[in-house]
């Protein structure tokens, strides 16, 4: 009753400092009784703190500033930012009744100490709570408790916008949840780029290709940079499922119960006893989080995380060259190969003697809690992705490669509050803030999208995939296309003059794997050529196809091979310019024919028909004859192709499509007064003109 006596007057003094007028002038000193149960409420918590950490964040504003003593006109110590860790060693009360903690912490592997206003400090720990709420050693929180508390959230108010829907939707789920802000300073690119280290950021080699960057290992990919932000943007896990991966992990007693940790355990290896042991694997680690002041289930899930059914070598006891020794956690386990892996974590275990499981847990939990947790790497957010400069620089500091762990780790652990019926508690959550943030960063989906980087002088909007045409936009200076599936395997651009002749070709290898990627192959730039039209001026009406090919390249393709490439086929494919706008217009198209001029025969000989050489450039050609007068007016597209063999795959590029008619060639000849007047070239295509108009 005394205790509680006391609590109000200070309830009520503080009211009248809160709503007086003339409350900044007001000032109370505390009295002799008050000062003497103030000692006695410190040497309680004394008491608690000898064998208890307490830590807590640094909240409510961007920075926060440490005094030397528990008055703001003494000398401010150093300023830290929202989000900083420290740990409380004391509490006073200053002649205003505010709160003041004493408090130590890192800052730049710098160790300070000073005194911080308590409301500006975010703490879970129930025992501290407890004795604060007994004592009444923070008044202001009393205060606001006995008015019936504030329908706004300050925590979430300190957020950006784009935090700001998600913390509310949980702050109204869950009201004892506190959301602290980590103003970490760093920009968001800077970050991404780091992370990006060859190595530092994995995903399990099963993921979809398109959501990696390459082959780490048989198990491990590197993650593709939109995937990396994906799962290292904190707004992404604003979630009821995934939000435990930003909880402190730091021990509470009351739901950190044996009971709730067995059965998190229950259908996984760790379930029964410990091997060799009389004691289960769950009073393992509820004693050791206890002893540690560390979260039992963070122990639970991380060594579950690591272990899966616990059938690695790591804990296995008998790896040729380390019998009975054991590394549950995996720490100092690393390498590109699976023996360097479980090697590595092996000498780390023999290095500290953990000679049974019961030693490696407690000595790997010891290692997680000193150099992780109480270094302010204190979520599973931070364990993977090192943003906290208080202690051991940045970027490098973490304790798993796998950007996966932190959500993956934070699902199970909320699925062991809820099971244990705890959600409701009060939890911290330490959620980091970056700068320069993009508005969002979505998970990678599966893209059909071909992007190319536009060579100089192809302004030609369309790309030609296995042949076929595509309207192109541009966007990010790429020429963009959506392709009909995956299966693409080449992207052609062509080249033009301004009398729209094509005088130009650049080949790209593609190859999909969710999203698809354009290799350019320079080496076959030009590699087909368009060399122009003419027209049979005697016998059966004809028009001639041109093309061309680099006698050099040719000469590479038939050797060594160029590029990987090898030469099987060339020629000519042929279809009405109609049939070509309806129909696709490649090999083996229905309504397209096709003439060979280079490739194997089936009798084994090698058709190799080279109609001239020019400027160094085999020219081969396709003659369509016989045509009716009723088709005189109709225009034929034409079109070079050759097959190329690579790594036993036939690959086929095609030329630039092409398209007139043989009425269009001839009034051509005649205007340009090619052949003379009267001669039988010029009376030939003169009947030609005149049977045409006469059907027509």
């Amino acid at each position: 009753m005394k205790k509680t006596a006391k609590r109000l007057t200070i309830i009520c003094l503080l009211c009248i400092m809160f709503f007086s007028p003339f409350a900044s002038n007001t000032a109370f000193a505390l009295s002799d009784e008050e000062t003497a149960w103030v000692n006695e409420a410190r040497a309680e918590l004394a008491e608690l703190l000898s064998d208890h950490t307490v830590m807590a964040l640094v909240y409510l504003s961007d920075t926060v500033s440490v005094y030397a003593d528990f008055t703001y006109d003494s000398p401010v110590t150093i300023t830290i930012p929202s989000g900083q860790q420290v740990q409380i060693q004391d509490v006073f009360l200053d002649d205003n009744y505010e709160a003041w903690s004493y408090v130590t912490f890192f800052s730049g592997d710098v160790q300070y100490t000073g005194y911080i206003p308590r409301r500006y400090l975010a703490c879970s720990d129930e025992l501290f709570l407890e004795w604060e709420m007994y004592w009444n050693m923070n008044p202001a929180a009393m205060v606001m408790y006995a008015l019936g508390g504030d329908t706004s959230y300050p925590d979430i108010e300190q957020f950006p916008d784009s935090y700001q829907e998600a913390l509310l939707a949980l702050k109204e789920a869950h009201p004892n949840w506190t959301f602290v802000k980590m103003n970490t300073g760093l920009d968001w690119n800077t970050v991404l780029a780091n992370e990006m280290v060859t190595g530092r950021s994995l995903i399990p080699s099963n993921f979809p290709e398109y959501m990696q960057a390459g082959s780490y290992s048989s198990s491990w990919a590197l993650a593709s940079e939109d995937t990396l932000e994906y799962y290292m943007d904190p707004r992404n896990w604003l979630t009821e499922e995934y939000i435990f991966m930003f909880e402190l992990l730091t021990y509470n007693e009351s739901y950190h119960t044996e009971a709730a940790v067995q059965t998190f355990l229950a259908n996984t290896f760790m379930s029964g006893n410990v091997p060799n042991d009389t004691m289960t694997y769950s009073k393992l680690f509820t004693d050791t989080g206890s002893n540690l002041g560390v979260s039992p289930f963070h122990l639970a899930c991380r060594a579950y995380q690591e272990q899966g059914r616990g059938t690695s070598s790591l804990i296995s006891g008998t790896y040729a060259g380390y019998e009975g020794y054991y590394n549950y956690f995996n720490i100092g386990a690393s390498g590109a190969t699976d023996k360097a892996v479980i090697e590595s974590g092996l000498s780390y275990a023999k290095e500290k003697g953990w000679t049974s499981p019961k030693l490696a847990i407690e000595g790997g939990a010891r290692v997680i809690s000193a150099n992780y947790i109480l270094k302010g790497q204190d979520t599973l957010y931070l364990q993977k992705f090192d943003v906290d400069a208080s202690s051991n620089g940045l970027y490098w500091h973490q304790y798993m490669q796998n950007i996966c762990a932190p959500s993956s780790e934070g699902y199970n652990i909320r699925k062991s509050y809820l099971n244990a019926g705890s959600l409701d508690n009060t939890f911290v959550f330490k959620i980091p803030v970056f700068n320069n943030m993009p508005a969002s960063c979505p998970k990678p989906v599966a893209s059909l999208d071909v992007a190319l980087e536009i060579p100089s002088g192809y302004t030609d909007p369309h790309i030609y995939l296995d042949g076929i045409a595509y309207d192109a936009t541009i966007k990010d200076d790429k020429y963009v296309v959506t392709a009909p599936d995956g299966t693409c395997k080449t992207a052609v651009m062509y080249k033009y003059n301004e009398n729209d002749v094509p005088v130009g070709m650049y080949v790209w290898e593609l190859s999909y794997n969710g999203i698809y990627t354009a290799t350019p192959v320079p080496e076959l730039e030009n590699l087909l050529s368009y060399h122009g039209f003419s027209i049979r001026i005697t016998g059966e009406t004809g028009i001639r196809f041109k093309t061309g090919i680099s006698a050099d390249l040719r000469a590479g393709l038939l050797a060594e091979g160029i590029a990987g490439y090898t030469l099987k086929e060339y020629g000519t494919l042929v279809m009405t310019q109609t049939n070509s706008e309806i129909y696709p217009f490649i090999k083996g198209g229905a309504k397209v024919g096709s003439g060979r001029a280079y490739g194997q025969n089936t009798d084994g000989s090698t058709l190799d028909a080279i109609f001239e050489t020019v400027d160094n450039r085999h020219r081969y050609t396709s003659v369509l004859i016989g045509l009716p007068p009723g088709q005189y007016k109709t225009d034929f597209a034409f079109r070079g192709y050759i097959i190329l063999t690579k790594d036993g795959e036939d690959i086929i590029l095609y030329g630039p499509p092409v398209s007139k008619s043989i009425y269009e060639l001839a009034e051509y000849f005649l205007q340009m007064g090619y052949y003379p007047s009267g001669s039988t070239a010029d009376t030939f295509l003169r009947q030609l003109l005149e049977d045409a108009d006469r059907l027509e």
